[in-house]
């Protein structure tokens, strides 16, 4: 009787480091999911902008809380906390600041 053997592809980790790299610069676009293997949320994340940025800040977060998995269930390897804090902190600050500065436009706006 013929013995047919299933094949598998190898699969390698990826590093934390490039996708969260990648999802912070260009996280809009889906780029950090195309790099992980989902190649269709990171085409739906590239038509809708990131989910008009809701999708993006929820991947961020799960990368720097290190429960973001590849396309096959596995962690990112080479976690890096202290580089997940920064982009965190950095993401945090840098959002606060542009809500703090667009006020006094709006408030021109508004009672012009």
């Amino acid at each position: 009787m013929l013995k047919v053997e299933k094949r598998t592809i190898p699969h390698y980790p990826k590093n934390f480091v490039r996708a969260i790299l990648l999802c912070w610069i260009l996280g809009i676009f889906g780029i950090h999911r195309f790099y992980t293997g989902y190649k269709r949320i990171g085409f739906i994340q590239l038509i809708t902008l990131g989910g008009f940025g809701i999708w993006w800040l929820i991947d961020l977060v799960s990368m720097c809380f290190n429960s973001y998995k590849d396309k096959y269930g596995t962690e990112l390897e080479e976690y890096n906390g202290y580089l997940a804090s920064l982009i965190l902190s950095g993401t945090v600050i840098l959002m606060l600041s542009v809500f703090i500065l667009s006020i006094p436009v709006a408030l021109e706006k508004w009672y012009s």
